[in-house]
């Protein structure tokens, strides 16, 4: 009976149990995101920042994530302040935060409410004050099995921790991607830094706007 007992626990030791960080086999390969330890003074406003609380793991001293999710808060990292709150109608006074981040939330949010939200991240961001947004280029939504949803694998390397984890989406009836965004922030008034576009496995870009 022991030696039975034995050889079950012996079969169970060599099945390689997955983890949520890992995709499965037949998912398509993650793509590395590096996200430096870039500078910030003062209070910095996370949008979008529930479930893994990416910018909350590397500055949570200094951050305020909000998300509209209490549920996708929860999730995320209890060691920074997290508020439930609508990005497109923000309950901060103007001028309020020196540096802003979104980091893969722009494309949960419905395109109807993306023009608000990034008036919204305009007014309560300081003059000079930077918004930094990484995000995936989403295509529209189409015909067939692979038309409706977007999924993509990421690993990210922060300055002290490497996160992988997947992001699926419903697609919308438009693409997502750096030109309909940067149409968005110049409309509001920001101004265009710096856009860096990854390619393949898949698609994504980090784009970093300024209120003169």
């Amino acid at each position: 009976m022991l030696r039975r007992a034995f050889q079950l626990l012996s079969l169970v030791a060599l099945i390689p149990w997955p983890t949520g960080a890992q995709p499965a086999p037949d998912d398509p390969p993650s793509q590395e995101i590096v996200v430096p330890n870039f500078t910030a003074s003062g209070w910095i406003l996370d949008l979008g920042g529930g479930c893994r609380g990416t910018i909350g793991r590397m500055k949570p001293d200094q951050v305020i994530a909000i998300d509209i999710s209490a549920r996708e808060l929860k999730e995320a990292p209890s060691n920074f302040l997290k508020i439930v709150m609508d990005a497109s109608d923000l309950k901060f006074l103007d001028g309020t935060f020196g540096t802003e981040t979104a980091f893969f939330s722009l494309m949960y949010m419905p395109p109807s409410i993306h023009r608000k939200v990034f008036a919204e991240a305009y007014r309560v961001l300081q003059a000079g004050g930077r918004w930094l947004i990484w995000d995936a280029v989403v295509p529209a939504a189409a015909i067939g099995p692979n038309g409706q949803r977007f999924t993509i694998h990421l690993r990210t390397k922060l300055p002290s921790e490497t996160i992988e984890y997947g992001y699926s989406v419903a697609r919308k009836d438009r693409d997502l991607n750096p030109p309909y965004y940067i149409a968005l922030a110049k409309d509001c008034g920001f101004e265009v830094v710096t856009l860096t576009e990854q390619n393949s496995p898949g698609k994504t870009f980090f784009l970093e706007l300024r209120r003169p």
